[in-house]
C-alpha cells in the first residue's frame, strides 16, 4: 500500500502552492503526508455532513489538522525535548484520526477509507521513526517497546 500512497502523493503535490513547497518543512515526508490528509478532509467533510453528527466531523477535522500543525511546530523547535513533545502530539492525533475515520467509514466509499487508513498508517510509522531518531540523540524513550 505504501507504493499507492507514494503515487497518490506524487499526483497531488503539483496542486500545492509553490510558496508552501519552498518552506524547508516541505522536505519532511511526514509533513507532506499530513498536508495531503488535510486536503482530502475537505472533500470528506462535504460527503459526511448530511449523514454524520457535526461534532463527529469536527473531531475528525481537529485530529487530522492537528497532525500537520504539530509536525510543523515540532520541526521549528530547537531542543530535542520540544521536538519529541510535538511529534508525540502528532502521533496521538494520527491514532485519533484513525479511530474517527473508522467510526465514519460507513459514509465513505471503501476505496477512500482504505486510502485514508493507508496514509494514516504510513504517518504513524514515519512519526515513530522520527521519535526513535530523537531518542538516539539522547532523549528518554517515548514509548515502551520502541
Amino acid at each position: 500500500m505504501d507504493r499507492i500512497v507514494e503515487q497518490v502523493l506524487a499526483q497531488w503535490a503539483p496542486s500545492v502552492a509553490p510558496e508552501e513547497k519552498a518552506d524547508p518543512l516541505w522536505q519532511l515526508h511526514a509533513y507532506r503526508v499530513a498536508r495531503y490528509l488535510v486536503d482530502q478532509l475537505q472533500s470528506d467533510g462535504a460527503m459526511l455532513a448530511p449523514h454524520v453528527d457535526p461534532k463527529t466531523v469536527a473531531q475528525l477535522s481537529r485530529a487530522v489538522a492537528s497532525i500537520g500543525a504539530n509536525i510543523a511546530e515540532g520541526y521549528s523547535r530547537r531542543s530535542g525535548a520540544d521536538r519529541a513533545r510535538f511529534y508525540g502530539y502528532a502521533l496521538g492525533s494520527t491514532r485519533e484520526a484513525m479511530v474517527w475515520y473508522r467510526s465514519i467509514a460507513w459514509c465513505l466509499d471503501a476505496e477512500s477509507v482504505s486510502l485514508r487508513m493507508a496514509f494514516l498508517a504510513q504517518q504513524r510509522r514515519l512519526l515513530l521513526g522520527i521519535l526513535k531518531a530523537v531518542q538516539r540523540q539522547g532523549m528518554p524513550p517515548f514509548e515502551q517497546g520502541l
